[in-house]
């Protein structure tokens, strides 16, 4: 699994780099987390921004939201666990954040970043938001990916940058 140095290279915010170390910590001497172990609750403040996807039956029906904290919800309008992420997303950059970004968490089991300014629309929402999002890959074996654990911090667009969309 990616190391704490990496992700405080990208100089991610707070709530990315405090979810990072939690994991990093949880997982102990395994290369990857276990997402039926963690304990969210010795991270409450983080758990509305987290969000987990289920990779037990692959990509190729798309990213299906496993478990969303209340942030992710609120950011969508409604909630999103039982929905696939292509379902959800409405922002102009999914081919890309999925691409270089999460795809990776399953297929290649690297970490996923990616900070870009989207806009969500929906029946409930138009905004434009600063998003800065963290997806680690989970195994209960070592080995095969079964779940991806993420964390999102949204934010206003107060700043034009370039996309980032990366597998650590």
């Amino acid at each position: 699994m990616i190391s704490i140095e990496v992700i405080k290279k990208l100089g991610v915010g707070s709530t990315l780099l405090e979810f990072a170390e939690f994991l990093i910590q949880e997982k102990g001497d395994r290369q990857f987390p276990d997402y039926h172990k963690l304990d969210l609750m010795k991270v409450p403040r983080l758990v509305p921004n987290v969000w987990v996807i289920d990779f037990r039956g692959g990509i190729a029906d798309g990213m299906l939201f496993h478990f969303s904290g209340t942030a992710m919800d609120s950011q969508y309008g409604y909630n999103i666990t039982g929905h696939t992420w292509e379902d959800c997303y409405t922002g102009e950059f999914g081919t890309s954040v999925l691409q270089y970004c999460y795809h990776p968490v399953f297929l290649e089991k690297k970490t996923g970043f990616t900070r870009r300014i989207d806009r969500f629309v929906s029946d409930h929402l138009d905004t434009h938001r600063t998003i800065e999002a963290l997806l680690f890959p989970c195994s209960e074996d070592d080995d095969l990916i079964n779940f991806g654990i993420g964390i999102t911090a949204f934010s206003s667009a107060n700043q034009e940058f370039e996309p980032i969309f990366t597998a650590l």
